[in-house]
């Protein structure tokens, strides 16, 4: 027997001894809960609330100052009086079609989370680079694959580019890590012209793997091992090596010299790999271990040689890949910046140089929305509202002599329909308590017209109440925080309701915006339930962002305490004795950490995918914000709940995935190790085949068993009066298309 097969004999059999412990756990499934009954009416309550609100196709008519638009048949709108009438017809096939809104869309059938694709074909269609066994080869792409003779000729025609590839050394193929904290999906990269192929070279020896045991439910189990780097501890090597096809010559990038900018006895990380638009460069991100610094170089694919196209530097953390979006001539990009403390756009020159800033402002922007080159305009979004939470949309000259904001009042803005000359704007404006409608709005920002309103009389016909943004101050006593809240139906402001946090709270989410909420149908079983981002969550500037910076679990923590006891102090029917929390991942470790470090404020949590020591997670991610334990042993420990166990005050509730290669178990077996040792009660449900995503009808019904029985909320009484007002109502209409009766109880 091999030592991992022992070791994974010895890990079955612990756990097999201990099943009734670890796996013990009653609860009551979802459909037997009080309440929840309730809970399925108000879903199908809140079905109709805020529809109508939209529009269908749209098309602009720019000669005739007109846009077209469909919404129970097609309508027209003179831009210039804000008149609406039906239209006499179709939409003329002269019309001009509207620009809308871009988004940011994801690769479809990809790698699995944490990997790279194996394959990648040439541009000019000869080729297709193979990663395979730790080893790179070019396969000549066959024209007639069907033919067996033909596939065997290309099998053996094909080149090996690299041939010391091991189970350490890695060729077109990055480590896990890359993937999981650096997005990086590839590791092969063709230039535009065929000529070259740039790839990883990745040395993972000495790296220790994590092993974990899969295959729970079968008859045998497995073992399952990843090079898995922790805090502090030795991280993978990346080289990035570049063949050039027609004279298999290969060359390595200069990354780590002086001459490329390095430090002496820095440690790197290269990603973001991606070649210049005309194919002359090779551009690669760097950072150093700490991530504070980062350096865009740009690299001769024949010499190897670098230099550094633009360098950013926090005080904190550095954001690892800043949007880089070439204008046409290929030389100048749009460069997205924080050195002003707020994300903001500049013009940069490839060759290093700075043209102009071309927006600034104490508000973060978001994304591009459009480069009208023609006019020399940058369309973007931002979060510059008098409410930071609502999203805006904003046009800039290119050469920074002027920025307006096009979206007017307080609204959040989304759904963008641009006329061809830029002189127009069709959006959706929405906040959480007000249904989404559509707005026209002028260049200047002026409000031309309101094309459809969303719905609101079914908070009034089912006695619901809308949901509510609202503001508090954080731990400091001085900075806003910005929180969702939700009601159940019948509320009674007179009463004392318990109260459900849903979190997550850690770097790069956000939870909370002005969108509109019809209602969370969990507080039909008798909580009201709140959502709140603290500092250390983004889009709010780099202060706000990086307050929790080597203090994880402290300063967010605090805010979460400081929101809900804000909550209970501010608005009597809300009871600060029952106060939940929950949430995955980030948001299961702050659940963890809210009853064991603030008890004070928290009774009872329900953590589901907990890192529950910052020495378990990753280098990359953890470093980036609490350096290494090394560095910052006081903060590893201040935020540990492994460590403070003994504080446990409330009723925790751990949900784990056995096979989670993320957050890895142990997580959860070393807290639950802490509280066995010293006697503590808690609750736990394993789940034997879910990895970091848990979740189905048993986590569901699990999680709210234990706000009811922990929090004892009072079902609401509701649902009877409501429905017999809407039985005798004739049925809503919705873009024309009859739909279903949104009776409470239907």
């Amino acid at each position: 027997m091999t030592s991992i097969s022992r070791f994974a004999a010895a890990f079955a059999a612990v756990l097999v001894a201990s099943q009734p412990a670890v796996f013990g756990q009653n609860y009551t499934p979802m459909k037997e809960i009080p309440g929840n009954e309730l809970m399925r009416r108000m879903q199908s309550a809140m079905g109709g609330i805020g529809d109508g609100g939209t529009i269908g196709d749209a098309k602009w008519d720019v000669a005739a100052s007109q846009l077209w638009f469909n919404q129970d048949g097609w309508k027209t709108l003179d831009l210039k009086s804000g008149t609406i009438a039906p239209a006499n017809g179709e939409p003329p096939a002269t019309v001009d079609a509207s620009r809308t809104q871009r988004g940011e869309r994801g690769r479809r059938g990809g790698p699995a989370r944490g990997r790279q694709f194996t394959s990648s074909d040439s541009p000019d269609g000869a080729w297709t680079a193979v990663s395979e066994k730790g080893n790179l080869y070019l396969a000549p792409k066959s024209s007639t694959p069907a033919d067996k003779a033909a596939a065997t000729a290309t099998a053996s025609a094909r080149i090996a580019v690299t041939s010391d590839g091991t189970d350490d050394i890695k060729y077109g193929q990055a480590s896990w890590v890359y993937g999981e904290e650096l997005d990086q999906t590839t590791a092969m990269w063709w230039s535009p012209d065929s000529r070259f192929i740039a790839f990883y070279r990745f040395d993972e020896s000495k790296v220790k793997d994590f092993f974990l045991i899969g295959g729970w439910t079968d008859v045998n189990t497995r073992v399952m091992s990843e090079a898995y780097p922790k805090p502090g501890a030795p991280n993978p090597t990346a080289h990035i090596m570049v063949y050039e096809v027609a004279t298999k010559k290969t060359v390595e990038i200069d990354a780590f010299s002086e001459a490329s900018g390095a430090k002496p006895d820095t440690e790197y990380y290269l990603y973001n790999v991606r070649w210049t638009p005309d194919g002359s460069e090779l551009l690669v991100s760097r950072t150093p271990r700490r991530q504070d610094v980062l350096d865009v170089l740009a690299a001769n694919p024949a010499t190897g040689k670098t230099r550094i196209v633009v360098a950013e530097k926090q005080d904190a953390w550095q954001d690892n890949a800043p949007g880089m979006h070439f204008l046409k001539d290929g030389k100048r990009f749009i460069w997205e910046t924080e050195k002003s403390g707020y994300k903001h756009y500049e013009l940069r020159d490839i060759d290093g140089s700075l043209i102009n800033a071309i927006t600034k402002g104490e508000w973060p922007v978001d994304k591009i929305f459009q480069i009208d080159e023609e006019a020399g305009e940058l369309w973007f979004t931002a979060w510059s509202g008098k409410v930071a939470v609502q999203q805006q949309l904003h046009v800039a000259k290119l050469d920074g002599s002027s920025c307006v904001r096009v979206t007017g009042g307080d609204f959040h803005h989304n759904g963008f329909r641009l006329s061809p000359d830029g002189a127009y704007l069709v959006a959706t404006a929405e906040t959480i308590s007000t249904p989404a409608k559509t707005v026209v709005y002028a260049r200047d920002g002026k409000l031309v017209a309101t094309l459809a309103e969303g719905s609101t009389k079914g908070f009034k016909t089912h006695n619901l109440t809308p949901s509510e943004l609202f503001t508090c101050k954080a731990a400091d006593g001085k900075t806003d925080l910005y929180g969702r809240i939700a009601f159940p139906p019948a509320f009674d402001p007179s009463k004392k309701y318990p109260v459900v946090v849903n979190t997550y709270g850690g770097p790069t989410v956000r939870l909370v915006t002005d969108k509109f909420s019809a209602g969370d149908s969990h507080t039909a079983l008798g909580f009201i339930t709140v959502t709140v981002d603290n500092r250390g969550t983004p889009n709010r500037g780099k202060a706000f962002e990086t307050a929790a910076y080597l203090k994880l679990g402290q300063v967010d923590l605090d805010d979460q305490a400081a929101a809900v006891t804000h909550l209970a102090k501010t608005r009597p029917y809300i009871d600060g004795a029952r106060v939940g929390i929950t949430g995955s991942s980030y948001g299961g470790y702050m659940s963890a950490a809210a009853v064991i470090l603030r008890g004070d404020a928290f009774k009872s949590a329900v953590a589901v995918s907990a890192p529950t020591d910052w020495r378990n997670y990753d280098s990359i991610y953890t470093e980036r914000y609490m350096r290494t334990p090394q560095e910052n042993p006081e903060g590893y420990d201040a935020g540990s709940c492994v460590k403070h166990a003994g504080k446990l005050t409330g009723n925790l509730l751990l949900l784990h995935g056995m096979v989670d290669d993320n957050v890895h178990p142990n997580n959860a077996f070393q807290l639950i190790n802490a509280l066995q040792s010293i006697n503590k009660p808690f609750s736990m449900m394993f789940f034997p085949n879910s990895d970091h995503g848990v979740g189905g009808p048993a986590a569901e019904s699990v999680t709210w068993s234990y706000f009811v029985n922990t929090l004892a909320p009072v079902v609401p009484e509701w649902g009877a009066k409501a429905e017999a007002k809407n039985d005798a109502k004739p049925e809503a209409k919705s873009n024309g298309k009859p739909r279903e009766k949104q009776g409470a109880g239907k």
